[in-house]
């Protein structure tokens, strides 16, 4: 069933629903105001009566005639005030000062005693006196009903508000039915319009788009929708990418050691050190390519291994240094190290040496002689606001609220932990070059894979391009984060952010 044949079979059974609850009400409202009327026309029924009984007495000073009289007065009132009671109540009796009945209207207990009625205990329970100046000249009672759910005048106004009720509730239902026709075809067509795209998307067209009309819940769905095909459609392009990329960084190498080894079959090149050189180094390239996708693959879908430690970042920095010393002098370029003292960190030092090795080896290759290359440490004891997440803002509430109940606690307990405040802490490594610099167009795509600022750069001199993505995945998988800045000219400058953790929190492995 369609979402419009919902709405409108909910709207029409609404308007049903309201329909028999208000004729429901309606009923027991209207049984309720004729009960009071029922009793206050009895009631004044009998006051009226119970004033002409006293008048008659005054007036013959006895009973004598009051049958008659009484009669008389019922078939044709002298007070236009004094109605007709309902048939339903007439039932009523007058005793003399002897309890003897005097007035019936049915004839049926004229002259009886009040003990020779049926129910003469109840009937004396509630009549009324006859005062006249202030003597009891006899009694008047009257039959009492309290259930109206029978009478003539209920069952009258009952039917009438059922046909009423079955009247207006086709009408309603028929004005339901349209204005659900209009009013469905105007919230369903905007989704019609997202499904036929979800179903478009569905067959393969990333491009499609929905127009998204009006701020609400389904322009939001239709804008949710716009970003996540763009999404889709983003990742689809870089997976070409990548597939594009990874075949042609396959093929050279591959093409290279077919050429050779057809060349040796051959006959062509002799099977000496020097021609099968060339062939290890293509496929020294190609279990490079491998283990790195390996890697990045890993570290993306958060399952890289890590063999955690302490460790110093200025160890791991000036190792790195040593290593490219030769490198540095040739180019004649300017190393420096620079910082103060800083914590040790918990993380894999293989790891982070990868990291700060293609740093340096980039900042090395893009940088001309007689450049600098600067690498400065320092501790930083909080992020900035500017690249705080929300997982930061919560840490730094609990390390707030939780030093101010430190200060609360009673000191000089020698055996309490002292609280560790270092998860708001950081250490902050810039590595900053003096090289040509990065255009600002690129800088969005400087860490994705296979991607390289000099497209005309050869890949023996140039590297495969998952140098930067590597390294951003591995800062990630640490907890920390890596920023680049950078200006044509002027040289670039990586700053990455790790986060100092306790050694006592941390299970750390072999």
């Amino acid at each position: 069933m369609t979402l419009r044949r919902k709405f409108i079979l909910a709207l029409i059974g609404m308007v049903v629903f309201m329909s028999i609850v208000f004729a429901c009400i309606a009923l027991a409202s209207t049984q309720a105001l004729i009960g009071h009327a029922e009793t206050y026309v009895q009631q004044s029924f009998g006051d009226h009566l119970n004033q002409l009984l006293s008048v008659y007495y005054g007036g013959h000073n006895n009973w004598e005639g009051v049958q008659d009289h009484v009669s008389q007065v019922m078939t044709t009132p002298p007070d236009p005030k004094f109605a007709h009671p309902p048939r339903d109540f007439q039932r009523f009796l007058v005793f003399d000062q002897n309890n003897k009945v005097i007035v019936d209207p049915s004839n049926k207990d004229l002259g009886k005693q009040l003990t020779a009625l049926p129910d003469y205990d109840k009937i004396e329970k509630q009549w009324q006196p006859i005062t006249v100046n202030g003597r009891t000249v006899g009694h008047y009672w009257q039959a009492i009903h309290t259930s109206v759910v029978d009478s003539k005048l209920a069952k009258t106004i009952g039917t009438s508000i059922i046909k009423g009720m079955i009247i207006g509730l086709i009408i309603t239902s028929l004005i339901a039915l349209l204005l659900g026709l209009l009013l469905t075809r105007h919230f369903t067509k905007p989704l019609n319009r997202l499904m036929e795209a979800v179903r478009r998307v569905g067959d393969g067209d990333l491009a499609s788009r929905v127009e998204v009309e009006g701020n609400g819940d389904i322009a939001l769905l239709a804008r949710d929708f716009n970003k996540m095909t763009e999404q889709l459609n983003r990742n689809e392009e870089v997976r070409r990418n990548m597939v594009a990329d990874i075949a042609h960084e396959l093929r050279t190498p591959l093409a290279v050691i077919l050429g050779k080894l057809e060349s040796i079959q051959e006959g062509v090149l002799p099977s000496t050190p020097e021609t099968i050189l060339p062939i290890q180094d293509e496929t020294l390239r190609l279990i490079r390519l491998v283990r790195d996708l390996q890697q990045l693959s890993l570290a993306e879908a958060g399952k890289l291994p890590m063999a955690l430690s302490t460790v110093n970042l200025h160890t791991i920095v000036g190792k790195i240094i040593e290593q490219f010393q030769i490198e540095f002098e040739e180019r004649g370029l300017n190393i420096n190290i620079s910082g103060g003292k800083i914590p040790e960190i918990v993380g894999d030092a293989d790891r982070l040496t990868q990291v700060f090795v293609n740093l340096i080896g980039n900042a090395l290759l893009h940088t001309p002689s007689g450049g600098s290359l600067n690498v400065q440490l320092e501790e930083v004891e909080n992020l900035p606001e500017n690249e705080m997440t929300g997982e930061d803002v919560s840490r730094r509430l609990r390390d707030v609220f939780r030093r101010k109940d430190d200060k609360t606690e009673e000191a000089g307990s020698k055996d309490k932990n002292p609280v560790d405040e270092s998860g708001g802490r950081w250490v902050q490594v810039t590595v900053k070059d003096s090289g040509e610099g990065i255009p600002a167009e690129e800088l969005d795509h400087i860490f994705d894979r296979f991607y390289r600022v000099d497209k005309s750069r050869e890949r023996e001199n140039g590297g495969t391009g998952l140098g930067l993505a590597i390294a951003k995945e591995f800062i990630q998988a640490h907890g920390g984060r890596i920023k680049v800045e950078s200006e044509l000219g002027e040289g670039s400058s990586f700053r990455i952010l790790l986060p100092v953790k306790p050694k006592n929190t941390l299970d750390v492995n072999p």
